[in-house]
């Protein structure tokens, strides 16, 4: 684990193997619902389920909707 700020690994320091930077969703969790305004503040989007495999944005920036 690193930071976004820090520059990528070329390889593991451990082992030396060869890595790759991924990037994870953020975990949130808490009892208060995140507002969207809060959302896009901090430069995430939200989707709902919209349909079966159909993901509507309700909030920030990215496609209207998302599709298989």
């Amino acid at each position: 684990m690193q930071k976004m700020s820090e520059p990528a690994f070329a390889q593991c320091p451990t082992c030396g193997a060869a890595v790759h930077r991924e990037i994870c969703a953020v975990a949130v969790t808490g009892s208060s619902r995140i507002k969207p305004t809060d959302i896009e503040r901090a430069g995430f989007v939200q989707y709902k389920r919209a349909g079966k495999g159909v993901y509507e944005k309700t909030a920030g920036m990215g496609p209207e909707y998302i599709f298989p």
